[in-house]
C-alpha cells in the first residue's frame, strides 16, 4: 500500500496554502494525497452547540470542495478524503503512523480551529510518527537562504535525522541546503558542550567549522550532487535559523536537540521556527 501525504484541511485560507503546499509534495514524491478533516463529538451537540448532522455536512462540505480545488490545479494527483470524528491533533498523529509527510497550515479554524497558534499543528509537530511540514508564508528578505533548504546542525541523534531529511528533500527538489551551526563563545558568557573553552574568537571559530565540516562530511558524500552552504556563527540558534529561513524554500529541524540547537522543537529554537520562520518548516522525526 502506497503510503500518502496528509494534509489537514478547515476551510481556511492557511489551510488552503497548506494543501496546495502538500499537493506539489505529493507530486514531487509520486505518491497520493489524502485531506483530512477532524472535529471531535461531545455528545449529541458539539462545543458549538451546532447538531452534530450540520457539522458532519459542513465538513464534507469543505473536503469536496478542497479536492475540487486539488483536481483543478492537479489534475494528475490521485487524491482522497478522511472525516474524523476525533480530536483533530490526535486525528493527524493517527494519521502520521501511515503517511509520508503530514502537512498543517501555520492558522486555521473550523475543525482545524487555531491551528499552530493554539495546540493542533504544535502537537501534531510534537507527537507524530514521522515527518511534519508546518507551511508558513515565505517571507523574503535580506540575510536569508533565498530559494535553499536551511537545516540547523548540533550534532544530536535528532539533530542528525533532521540532516538525513534536508538532503533527501534537496535530493528530491535540486535545491540547495544552507547548513547552520550557532555555536557558544566566549563572547556570549557560556561554553558549548561541543567545544573547548578557548580565548581566541577565531579559534573559537575555526573549531566550529571543524565541527560543521565534520557532521555534514557523510552526508555530502552520499548527495554528492547537493551544494551545501555552511554557516558558523556565534550567537542564538533561533535568531540564525529564523534570519537563514526569510526566503528559504524550506528549513528543517529536529524534534529534538542539543548543544548549539539545545532543546530543538521541544525549546525555544523550535518554537521560534514554527511560530516565525520566513518559510515552511520541516519537522524531522527520529524512528524510534
Amino acid at each position: 500500500m502506497t503510503t500518502p501525504v496528509v494534509v489537514g484541511v478547515d476551510g481556511s485560507e492557511p489551510s488552503r496554502r497548506a494543501m496546495e503546499w502538500a499537493a506539489q509534495a505529493a507530486m514531487t514524491r509520486d505518491l497520493p494525497l489524502a485531506l483530512l478533516y477532524a472535529t471531535r463529538f461531545t455528545g449529541p451537540l458539539v462545543d458549538d452547540g451546532y447538531p452534530i448532522g450540520e457539522v458532519e455536512a459542513a465538513g464534507h462540505e469543505i473536503l469536496n470542495a478542497a479536492k475540487a480545488q486539488v483536481a483543478d490545479r492537479f489534475p494528475d494527483l490521485v487524491c482522497t478524503t478522511e472525516f474524523a470524528h476525533e480530536d483533530p491533533a490526535a486525528a493527524l498523529v493517527d494519521a502520521s503512523a501511515q503517511a509520508a509527510l503530514v502537512v498543517v497550515g501555520n492558522r486555521g479554524h473550523g475543525g482545524f480551529h487555531d491551528l499552530l497558534l493554539g495546540s493542533t499543528s504544535l502537537h501534531t509537530a510534537m507527537h507524530a510518527y514521522g515527518p511534519v511540514a508546518v507551511v508558513r508564508p515565505t517571507v523574503a528578505r535580506d540575510g536569508g537562504a533565498a530559494g535553499r533548504i536551511v537545516v540547523g546542525v548540533d550534532g544530536s541523534e535528532h539533530g542528525r535525522v533532521a540532516l538525513q531529511l534536508a538532503f533527501a528533500e534537496a535530493q528530491l527538489t535540486g535545491r540547495p541546503i544552507t547548513a547552520a551551526y550557532a555555536y557558544v563563545g566566549t563572547l556570549t558568557g557560556y561554553r558549548s558542550p561541543f567545544m573547548p573553552h578557548v580565548p581566541d574568537p577565531e579559534t573559537e571559530r575555526q573549531r566550529a567549522a571543524d565541527f560543521l565540516a565534520g557532521e555534514l562530511r557523510f552526508w555530502r558524500a552520499q548527495h554528492p550532487s547537493v551544494g551545501v552552504d555552511e554557516v558558523v556563527t556565534p550567537g542564538s540558534a533561533s535568531a540564525v535559523l529564523v534570519r537563514l529561513s526569510r526566503g528559504a524554500h524550506l528549513a528543517v529541524v529536529g524534534s529534538r536537540g542539543r548543544g548549539g540547537f539545545a532543546g530543538l522543537m521541544f525549546g525555544s529554537t523550535g518554537h521560534a521556527l514554527i511560530h516565525h520562520a520566513g518559510c515552511p518548516v520541516l519537522v524531522a522525526h527520529h524512528p524510534k
